[in-house]
């Protein structure tokens, strides 16, 4: 009878032990909400014009200022390409990229069409023109670089690469 009074306990000893244990909740931590920045400018149109049938090639750019700020100045990196995807220097810096301003004020959200540079690449067989960089000088002076997320090409003429 001591024997099953002495188990008795033991087992009682034993479940008591094993139901009394905390169980750990794990905690699974929130999810670090991704930061999607805010397009600076929306580009409409981006296309080579050409006033001869020969001679030197401008650019012509359609955009939206996007952003909440008041643009000052614009400066667009444009690129352009032949046919076969090579690049063509821009006529005076000889450099890979032209550089092509605009003067504001442009408003948040207002259209600006009409943004026409001539004499820019000296080829006749230019097929498109691509800008994968803007510097952006607002009113009170700072200055952002769209390019990337921050820059949103709607253009039909843009170059697929």
């Amino acid at each position: 009878m001591q024997l099953i009074k002495r188990s008795f306990i033991l087992i009682t000893l034993a479940l008591l032990v094993a139901c009394s244990t905390e169980k750990e909740i794990v905690k699974v931590p929130e999810p670090v909400p991704i930061y999607v920045p805010e397009p600076l400018i929306t580009l409409e149109l981006a296309e080579p014009v050409q006033k001869k049938k020969r001679g030197s090639i401008g650019a012509n750019i359609h955009f939206t200022n996007s952003s909440s700020g008041t643009y000052q100045y614009i400066l667009f990196r444009a690129t352009a390409y032949d046919k076969d995807g090579n690049i063509v220097r821009a006529r005076k810096s000889r450099d890979h990229s032209a550089y092509l301003r605009v003067s504001g004020p442009v408003h948040p959200g207002e259209y600006s069409k009409g943004n026409s540079w001539k004499n820019t690449w000296s080829r006749a067989k230019i097929d498109c023109i691509d800008v994968d960089h803007v510097e952006i000088i607002f009113s009170d002076g700072s200055v952002e670089i769209a390019q990337g997320d921050r820059l949103t090409k709607l253009t039909s003429g843009a170059c697929v690469q």
